[in-house]
């Protein structure tokens, strides 16, 4: 397949465009699955309401997503320094995996540190990403299990 598409003067091969495609597809998909689940997102937890448990649990949220996305950045950092090689799964469950590692322990250390609720916590992290609880810590455990993957393989190496 080697059609050319012309705009403004520019050539484009259809090879090179098909990941924007693909993202645009996908972003387009998302949409109305995010619509159909975020009916199954917790609105009240111990009778407080989602805004009060967000509230109340803002620096644990903080944390939790900085140190997932520090995660992130520690998997990208692998590879840019050459650790593993560029195909190598590991980085990303190493980076992913700690990410939420780490995520999911400053949660209930942080409510512990300030007099709260661990498992509100925990439900204050999913309505403040708008997912099912069962969802988010759904994919964060699957991340865990990728890093005790990645860790394994490479103790045994």
């Amino acid at each position: 397949m080697n059609f050319v598409l012309f705009r403004i003067g520019v050539a484009m091969d259809v090879e090179s465009i098909r990941p924007v495609l693909s993202g645009l597809l996908g972003s387009a998909l998302s949409i109305p699955f995010c619509h159909a689940l975020s009916r199954w997102v917790p609105q009240i937890c111990n009778g407080k309401s989602a805004a009060t448990l967000v509230r109340e649990n803002r620096v644990a949220i903080w944390t939790a997503n900085a140190f997932f996305f520090g995660g992130i950045l520690v998997g990208i950092a692998i590879y840019r320094l050459g650790l593993l090689a560029n195909s190598d799964w590991r980085g990303l469950a190493l980076g992913a995996g700690g990410g939420s590692l780490a995520a999911l322990l400053a949660l209930p250390l942080l409510a512990f540190a300030t007099g709260r609720n661990p498992k509100e916590a925990y439900v204050a992290y999913a309505i403040s990403q708008r997912t099912p609880t069962l969802l988010v810590y759904g994919i964060l455990m699957l991340c865990i299990g990728s890093f005790v993957a990645a860790m394994t393989s490479l103790l045994a190496a």
